[in-house]
């Protein structure tokens, strides 16, 4: 049977209306490979995945090696990233998508966060001395996934006691992409201004996968893995607090809004 291909390459790109600041423009950069990507015969999605998950390793190898290496770690970060973001596109635009390939690319990003706090606390070792940036990697990765564990645990719990919560989500899901859409075409006023750039940037400090690897992709640049360790750790740590914080709120006293996507 011939994959079936969506009518425009930008039609695979996901709705950003979740999006951290970082995954504002990968996506677009992405999406400008697909039509080339898609002409490759044997190439699958899950290549794709694997390859960005090797340059990944690759560039954070050359972060601990250091020195005029990293320079060509800060270029291997986000390319790297632009081809996890490649990889669901071109599954949807040639019908290839598949529950490996979702869970592959799934698993390898949080591998990926592991892989970089360990290269960024070893570089910040070697290039300071100082013992306690290998404690900052761990809380910088520790945090990252308690994260995960929060949102995870919050959708069990709602599924549990609503078995319709996943089509809740769902549909609350699609109508926020369709007041977005509809948001964006609208006059603004100079208070709605800056409404909408609060609402487009509030997740500025999400420190999500696209944060890793522009953050990191400078401080390779920069060589100053130490100050990526201390904002990271600290970053990382602060927000698993707000979203702790956060989750049980809405357990307790506004449980219909947990049919908003959860943002780990």
């Amino acid at each position: 049977m011939p994959s079936r291909k969506y009518a425009t390459p930008a039609s695979v790109i996901e709705p950003d209306y979740f999006s951290n600041w970082g995954d504002l423009w990968y996506p677009k950069l992405a999406n400008k490979l697909l039509i080339s990507a898609s002409r490759i015969n044997p190439l699958t999605p899950n290549h794709v995945t694997v390859a960005s998950f090797i340059l990944y390793s690759v560039g954070a190898g050359l972060i601990i090696i250091g020195g005029i290496w990293s320079v060509l770690a800060a270029i291997l970060l986000p390319l790297s990233y632009v081809l996890d973001c490649l990889d669901g596109q071109l599954a949807r635009y040639t019908g290839k998508t598949s529950p490996i390939g979702d869970y592959l690319d799934k698993t390898l990003d949080v591998l990926k966060i592991f892989i970089i706090n360990v290269a960024m606390a070893i570089a910040a070792y070697s290039l300071t001395g100082k013992s306690y940036f290998l404690l900052l990697g761990l809380l910088s990765c520790f945090g990252f996934l308690f994260r995960y564990y929060i949102k995870l645990e919050t959708m069990f719990g709602a599924v549990s006691r609503d078995r319709d919560y996943l089509d809740k989500s769902k549909e609350r899901r699609q109508a926020l992409y369709v007041e977005l859409d509809a948001r964006k075409s609208q006059p603004k006023n100079l208070h709605q201004k800056l409404s909408w750039l609060w609402f487009r940037h509030r997740a500025f400090f999400a420190l999500d996968e696209a944060e890793h690897v522009t953050l990191g992709a400078l401080a390779a640049l920069a060589y100053r893995p130490d100050l990526w360790c201390w904002l990271f750790a600290l970053g990382q740590i602060t927000i698993a607090l707000v979203r702790l914080v956060q989750r049980g709120n809405q357990l307790v006293n506004r449980p219909e809004s947990l049919t908003y996507p959860l943002r780990k």
